[in-house]
């Protein structure tokens, strides 16, 4: 069987679009009022059951259009039948979901593939968009203690690894579950793959003790250390049963301290919240409240490293005082840790645009963020949602480190163009916000040119391919990083056609592949070898770049 069905044999069935029978030819469209937002197509079809053929009942269908910030939602009827109604025309994409099936994309044929975007026409109708669900696989079984005892409340996730804010991480998967009175879970619903199974006995706001005895993180089939992990493999619609695994004892630990503001005063209500590092992935939080004396006690804490953050009036966003300390607990009491908090920093700024152009964006809908240059500063670091005001000033507030500022969510026909201070550009790089000082004089500057790559694919036979992935990445491997700005991916649509959008002006490659795991595409390492298979080329400053490519394969 060829590399590309391995997996998954008809995963999603499109017979109709495939034929290209199904879809209605436009109608011209009404004159618009600029404030109107219901539109004039139409997106029909049927879920079908993949084991049984049988239609089914209560899908919810979502049709999604960032560039439209659109958001619309369905569900089956009792025949499997949907309908999404009044759609201004765009590019959407649209996925299922279910319980005990595994939830599928438009387009999407293997495992934790990205789905197609699905192009609409303003009074089209688009017929028989139907989709065959495959049933979930099962991973089923026992959490007990040292003493062969059921352990209830024990968090029990399906991990893989995937490269995620610049590295490869052990991160949850699909669902997880919690474990019964009689220590039992059950994780449905998940796609075919392999996966490595974790259990966390979680330790929130625990009251104090002076019992040391507890648990670590542990890894199937019973192990602290994830490099001891062992896969479990889960085929298509497979229940994988009798999974027994005894959680790893470990000597607790008591961390105590006091935590201030900058001013010096307790951070009297607050909360102090210690976030584990285990393996490569980041989870199980457990903390506790500061009392009006500024003191706090975290009791049972496992072994581990940890990210120790105390937050004023018990927030965890970037809009009061914070204090930040990395910690590593090793079986002993830790005490006097001594929290002192420093104030956010206010970046304030301007939008800037084209006054042409000015009258076609409302400052309403703009949002900005601020995102950590190193991804290990992510927790709690980010700003998002700063307002922006009518006469295009905004203000965000941020937690000192090196950030960018970024666009929260897509414009339609807008995207950034640069970000200045003191009339250095500053986009890629970053702003340094230091302790207790604010930063002045941002200038933001937006285009309502983006650049765009556009283009077909086709084989060896210069027959056109309408399954694909397009990764376009810069030629400069420094922009290789996890806030880069420099990459893109592409599905086609179902004409084929593939789009990237919103790409900075620079020397860039893309390639065609058969496959590539989303998750995969942004790894270095992957990159470095796509650099032979690609496609060299140059964008400009709103640039709309038409290219076709040859499918290569992405193995």
């Amino acid at each position: 069987m060829p590399r590309r069905l391995a997996c998954l044999v008809a995963f999603v069935l499109f017979p109709a679009l495939a034929s290209g029978q199904a879809i209605t030819a436009p109608q011209p469209a009404p004159p618009r009022d600029a404030s109107a937002k219901t539109g004039t197509a139409r997106i029909r079809g049927h879920v079908f059951a993949a084991d049984s053929g049988q239609p089914l009942r209560k899908v919810i269908i979502r049709a999604f259009s960032p560039e439209l910030r659109e958001n619309r939602s369905t569900t089956t009827d009792v025949q499997g039948a949907y309908e999404l109604k009044d759609l201004p025309a765009g590019r959407y994409s649209l996925s299922t979901s279910k319980g005990g099936y595994v939830g599928l994309s438009y387009g999407q044929t293997r495992p934790f593939e990205a789905g197609k975007p699905l192009q609409v026409l303003d009074g089209q109708t688009i017929e028989k968009v139907d989709f065959s669900l495959p049933r979930g696989g099962v991973i089923t079984g026992r959490i007990v203690d040292e003493y062969g005892e059921a352990v209830s409340d024990v968090a029990v996730m399906a991990m893989r690894y995937v490269f995620m804010e610049g590295r490869r991480r052990l991160s949850p998967t699909a669902r997880s579950s919690m474990t019964n009175d009689i220590g039992e879970f059950r994780i449905f619903g998940l796609p075919p793959g392999s996966y490595y199974l974790s259990a966390t006995l979680r330790n929130f706001m625990a009251a104090e003790t002076d019992d040391r005895s507890g648990y670590a993180p542990t890894y199937y089939p019973g192990t602290g250390n994830v490099a001891e992990a062992q896969k479990l493999t889960v085929g298509l619609g497979q229940t994988v049963s009798d999974i027994n695994m005894p959680l790893v004892t470990a000597r607790t630990s008591r961390v105590s301290g006091t935590a201030v503001d900058a001013d010096g005063r307790p951070m009297a209500g607050g909360f102090v919240s210690m976030l584990q590092r285990t393996g490569i992935a980041m989870f199980g939080m457990t903390g506790a409240q500061i009392k009006a004396d500024g003191g706090f006690v975290i009791p049972s804490v496992a072994p581990g490293d940890y990210q120790l953050q105390a937050t004023a009036g018990g927030g965890l966003g970037a809009d009061g005082d914070y204090a930040s300390t990395q910690l590593t607990v090793v079986g002993d009491d830790v005490t006097g840790v001594h929290l002192i908090g420093v104030k956010p920093s206010s970046a304030t700024g301007r939008i800037i645009v084209d006054p042409a152009a000015a009258k076609s964006l409302q400052p309403s809908t703009i949002r900005l963020y601020i995102s950590p240059v190193n991804p290990d500063n992510s927790l709690f670091m980010g700003s998002g949602g700063g307002k922006v005001n009518d006469d295009l000033t905004f203000e965000l507030k941020t937690r000192p480190g090196t950030s960018v500022i970024r666009l929260g969510s897509m414009l339609p026909g807008w995207s950034l163009k640069a970000v200045r201070l003191g009339g250095a550009d500053v986009t890629d790089a970053g702003i340094e916000f230091r302790p207790n000082e604010n930063v002045e004089g941002i200038e933001v500057e937006l285009t309502n040119h983006p650049a765009e790559v556009s283009g077909l694919v086709t084989n060896d036979r210069d027959e056109p391919v309408k399954d694909y992935s397009v990764v376009i990445f810069a030629r400069d491997r420094e922009k290789w990083n996890a806030s880069s700005r420099y990459f893109g991916m592409g599905r086609p649509d179902q004409d084929g056609r593939f789009k990237v959008e919103a790409l900075p002006p620079g020397r860039y490659y893309a390639v065609a592949l058969d496959y590539v795991d989303p998750g995969d595409a942004r790894d270095p390492d992957v990159l470095e070898k796509l650099q032979d298979k690609a496609t060299t080329f140059t964008l400009g400053e709103g640039e709309a770049k038409v290219m076709d490519l040859k499918v290569q394969s992405g193995s």
